[in-house]
């Protein structure tokens, strides 16, 4: 059975492939109404050497916002579903994981981030990813999903894993203030001094320029590259 959903996380995802010998591995989760299209000419232009590039795609779907209805790309239906939905697409996103590791030999060559519900994924599969610690995590215009079993399952090396955080403090979708509270929620979890966060204050719910060359850098920073 997991064998069989990462194989079709895999099969469905944008795979952008290794220039040269893979070493290493990003997992970019993108955000409601996205699609991994969008993404894929931002990640070839910015593709480090011997790094492999996964972009999953989420399932098209009816999706409730505002009290309105909408067929757009989503991990989740509902936002009181994120938890429910969010837990298994984040189990196979750790199976993912789990296969890339043989491919790349440590988790430390692997980066896993995202953006918007994306970026809640990334932030709470890598902070609660127990067996290896990762090469980093990317959370962009989105928070930990901050449900008590989760927060419960963080791992010993969510205290040292590095992490960026970027956000718009002009985001109307996950707003600066509940960004801030969960930024201290996780700090009160040893989370905090392994955490770059870029808070930008004309900044809304998009990922700016800054922000990309920021993802660049810490890319390469991570994978010593």
């Amino acid at each position: 059975m997991a064998a069989s959903s990462t194989k079709k996380l895999i099969e469905n995802a944008q795979i952008i492939p290794s220039k040269g010998v893979h070493r290493y591995t990003i997992i970019w989760i993108y955000g409601l109404g996205g699609n991994a299209d969008g993404y894929t000419e931002v990640f070839i232009k910015m593709q480090p050497p011997n790094t492999r590039i996964i972009l999953p795609r989420a399932t098209k779907r009816w999706v409730t916002i505002l009290g309105r209805q909408y067929y757009l790309e989503s991990w989740w239906e509902r936002d009181d579903a994120c938890v429910e939905e969010g837990t298994i697409i984040m189990g196979k996103l750790k199976e993912l994981i789990d296969d890339e590791i043989k491919l790349v030999k440590n988790a430390s060559n692997i980066i896993i981030g995202g953006f918007s519900q994306g970026g809640c994924i990334s932030l709470t599969t890598g902070l609660t990813y127990s067996k290896q610690q990762l090469g980093g995590i990317i959370c962009c215009g989105g928070i930990f999903i901050n449900e008590e079993k989760l927060l419960e399952k963080i791992s010993e090396y969510s205290k040292t894993i590095p992490i960026l955080s970027i956000h718009g403090k002009k985001d109307d979708i996950f707003k600066w203030n509940n960004v801030e509270a969960s930024l201290e929620l996780l700090k009160q979890k040893g989370v905090g001094d392994n955490m770059e966060v870029l808070a930008e204050d004309d900044v809304a719910h998009i990922i700016s320029a800054q922000g990309f060359d920021l993802i660049s850098k810490f890319i390469k920073t991570q994978f010593k590259i």
